[in-house]
């Protein structure tokens, strides 16, 4: 009877491993998100006439299926430049984020940006009050 019960367990045990090895589904790498820690803030003229004074975060998100390319998402309809450096490589650059997002090709390694607003059109002025920032890891 013994030898029925051991029998028993290891062929349940060997038709759990068969149906996870069947079932598994490859693995994918989800995005990697690193919102900026400082917000680019700036203050504009509306079509009303009025003062307004706004912050944005910016977003680098990359991925493994794609190595050397972020992502830049910006938090709201805002156009703003991002002027990257690529510390590990020595490459830069300037991505324009407008809405909702734009890739650069940044290159694998540890990259820093400042955000920077750009002056607004001629009827409506823009100035930048702070520039944002952030560190990211490109895979």
């Amino acid at each position: 009877m013994r030898s029925h019960h051991g029998l028993r367990r290891a062929s349940i045990v060997a038709g759990i491993v068969v149906a996870l090895l069947v079932g598994a589904q490859p693995a994918a790498a989800a995005p990697t998100d690193t919102v900026f820690p400082v917000p680019v803030v700036g203050a504009s003229v509306i079509a009303t006439g009025l003062p307004f004074v706004g912050a944005m975060y910016v977003t680098a998100s990359t991925e493994l299926a794609m190595p050397g390319i972020t992502r830049f998402i910006g938090d709201r309809y805002c156009c703003v430049f991002i002027h990257w450096q690529n510390i590990s490589t020595g490459a830069a650059g300037i991505a324009y984020l407008g809405y909702p997002s734009v890739e650069a090709q940044t290159g694998s390694g540890i990259v820093v940006a400042a955000v920077t607003g750009p002056t607004g059109p001629p009827n409506y002025p823009a100035v930048m009050i702070q520039p944002g920032g952030g560190a990211w890891t490109v895979p």
